[in-house]
């Protein structure tokens, strides 16, 4: 019997010729690669920047830190979603909270959401499930009310955007994934974007061992090893050229199901 794949990444000549340059160049760590990457996501992403990091969990975990949320603060995410946007919480040292979902879009409910809101909620982690956006325009409206912060977990959701608005530039900070199955891979990793950069350069330290680049000197927080390859990037940001196509691709294959 043959094996279907729930999903194969899009892998072509172009990806691979990318990523024999950086091999043969020398560089591949903290190199110009992982910058193309970087400002490519964050034109996709519609934001000001955005810092690579190893994984998609790797960048809700950092954007929680770096945004202040840790023991004692509460963070509500939505029911139904991958373990990883409750992990990254877990790991922070706080406690994820959990809200219902809207019954046909799969995301995170407002109503109930907002019922759920306590003393101890600093943050609203929805996802975009799916690829599907979350209802951003009343969580928006939800964390103004309460003074939360908005973290988009857009791991599966690239490229999709809100009433026009790209998806990881609706919040303080969008979150992206790049495994194997998702609309671009980088084979392992993530991305936090923001219009928020003195944010994104925290993040890029706390990933890098408390570093700035690659030099020797580390500021007073304690950093994590969260880096991004100059050979994954590579791969991203070839992959990032056809972005458009790769969102049609899924989207063709969508209304095939919706026409049968």
């Amino acid at each position: 019997m043959t094996d279907i794949p729930l999903a194969r990444p899009d892998i072509r000549d172009e990806d691979v010729a990318a990523v024999e340059a950086v091999l043969r160049s020398g560089r591949l760590s903290l190199g110009p690669a992982l910058r193309r990457f970087e400002v490519a996501l964050a034109a996709a992403a519609g934001t000001a920047d955005a810092a690579a990091v190893s994984s998609g969990t790797a960048g809700l975990q950092i954007a929680l830190e770096v945004l202040g949320v840790g023991p004692g603060d509460e963070v509500i995410v939505p029911a139904f979603t991958v373990a990883a946007t409750a992990n990254a919480v877990r790991r922070a040292g706080a406690t994820p909270v959990f809200a219902d979902i809207d019954p046909v879009t799969l995301n995170m409910s407002p109503d109930d959401a907002a019922a759920r809101v306590t003393e101890r909620t600093r943050a609203l982690m929805p996802v975009h499930v799916f690829g599907r956006p979350a209802a951003m325009d009343r969580l928006g409206a939800l964390a103004e009310a309460h003074g939360l912060k908005l973290i988009e977990d857009a791991c599966e959701a690239l490229g999709s955007r809100w009433r026009g608005r790209p998806v990881g530039s609706l919040g303080d900070v969008g979150v992206f994934g790049f495994y194997p199955n998702k609309l671009i891979t980088t084979g392992e990793g993530g991305a936090v974007t923001s219009d928020d950069t003195e944010l994104l350069e925290r993040c890029r330290r706390l990933a890098n061992h408390g570093r700035s680049g690659a030099g020797p000197v580390s500021d007073a927080t304690p950093g994590m090893n969260c880096r991004l390859s100059d050979i994954h990037a590579a791969l991203g940001a070839s992959q990032l050229d056809r972005l458009g196509t790769l969102v049609e691709g899924r989207a063709r294959v969508a209304r095939a199901y919706d026409e049968r």
